[in-house]
């Protein structure tokens, strides 16, 4: 592998290559040496801690112009609050299966009461459609509405063991759901109704936020950066 980057600053010079760097002391001529205690890792030394997250779009309903437009509003939404916070968002792909008839009767899709690790029958048949999809991968489903238990669902993050995703309603008028869904299959839970005022936050447990865009605590980063969806991002 090559030299991704170089640095110099006075008799030191700095070569990054992947996530690591050494740090090379120059005379007035010679190559120079190797200062000891290197390679040295890139990221806490040099403030690169990024992550990613990959996600794939599989929709239900014909991808028109306003649905694309939907996908696309949602999806910049996310990758900017999540940038926030070091995580970056990548699309993998976007897929539209309003073709496949097999699927038709999971439009309406029922999520019965939306609990994370419980599951619905349509649910498990949904999740299973994760062709390009690879391990440790996301999906997002768009389905015309989602039904179930006593609440008026939008969103749900409930997914089958080793097929992790969610479902989303076309159309919502809430620019962070789907960034909403995927803090949950990241591993993050509602914030407590009490106080009000954590409605400014992402986790609040429906889409009316207020001084957006919303909030994701320090904490909720950790948890993010702590799943096993999201992969450091190597330098250079």
């Amino acid at each position: 592998m090559s030299i991704s980057a170089a640095l110099y600053s006075g008799s030191k010079c700095y070569f990054f290559r992947g996530d690591q760097y050494i740090r090379v002391t120059r005379g007035d001529t010679g190559p120079g040496t190797v200062d000891a205690g290197y390679p040295r890792s890139i990221g806490p030394n040099w403030g690169w801690n990024r992550e990613a997250v990959t996600i794939h779009w599989k929709s239900l309903l014909p991808i028109t112009s306003g649905l694309r437009d939907y996908i696309n509003g949602q999806t910049d939404a996310m990758r900017h609050l999540y940038a926030g916070r070091g995580i970056d968002l990548r699309v993998g792909s976007v897929e539209d299966l309003s073709d496949d008839t097999t699927l038709s009767s999971l439009l309406v899709l029922d999520v019965g009461a939306c609990l994370l690790g419980s599951t619905t029958q349509e649910q498990d048949d949904l999740f299973e459609n994760r062709n390009g999809v690879g391990d440790n991968e996301a999906v997002v489903y768009v389905v015309d509405s989602l039904q179930g238990g006593t609440g008026n669902f939008v969103g749900c993050a409930s997914s089958p063991a080793g097929r992790p995703g969610c479902a989303v309603a076309d159309n919502i008028n809430g620019p962070w759901l789907t960034a909403h869904e995927i803090g949950h299959v990241l591993g993050l839970r509602h914030v407590p109704t009490t106080p009000s005022t954590n409605s400014d936050f992402l986790m609040w447990p429906n889409i009316a936020w207020t001084n957006p865009p919303p909030d994701l605590t320090a904490t909720e980063e950790q948890t993010m950066r702590s799943s096993s969806l999201t992969k450091p991002v190597p330098f250079g």
